[in-house]
């Protein structure tokens, strides 16, 4: 077993890395362990990469496991985490709202949020936030009814990573 203790960096925002994990690929020497999101907030944990590394996680408080961080480099090898894809509602927010309307429109869907205690991340006029069932995306419809005019809510599935700070409890 290997013990990891901290994260070496992420391919997604560190060029050298991303250069390093294209040459190990070109190798046969890269593996992933697959976490979900709510796995990638623990610091303890044990896993196997899909090559069969058994890999202990114990990592100081508040680090979180990120999409493409590398947990483990040598000559031959190199571990990323995989975060898996989850079902999410997002609503884009559309370019139709007066600008009498836009403080009651971003409130109502803050507070809506807000309420139900999810996590969030936004992008530009999109907002996404983790559900748990289809049947979400129609209550939602519901919920937001005064101001869907303004609005496109749709279902997309994808690797959620919540906004920094914006990682709440969820019921």
């Amino acid at each position: 077993m290997i013990t990891v203790d901290s994260v070496i960096g992420n391919i997604k925002k560190e060029k050298q890395l991303k250069e390093k994990y294209d040459e190990m690929c070109s190798k046969n020497c890269c593996e992933r362990i697959r976490i979900n999101r709510l796995e990638s907030q623990r610091a303890r944990m044990r896993k196997s990469s899909d090559r069969g590394t058994d890999i202990a996680l114990i990592l100081p408080p508040g680090i979180r496991l990120k999409h493409d961080d590398v947990i483990i480099l040598t000559d031959n090898k190199m571990v990323i985490v995989e975060i898996e894809l989850e079902n999410v509602l997002m609503i884009e927010i559309k370019g139709n709202i007066h600008e009498d309307d836009v403080v009651e429109v971003l409130l109502r869907i803050g507070h809506t949020i807000g309420n139900l205690h999810r996590p969030i991340k936004i992008e530009r006029h999109k907002i996404y936030f983790p559900i748990q069932a289809d049947i979400e995306v129609e209550m939602f419809k519901k919920l937001f009814e005064r101001i869907n005019e303004h609005l496109d809510i749709k279902k997309r599935i994808m690797v959620f990573e919540p906004e920094e700070g914006m990682e709440i409890h969820e019921h």
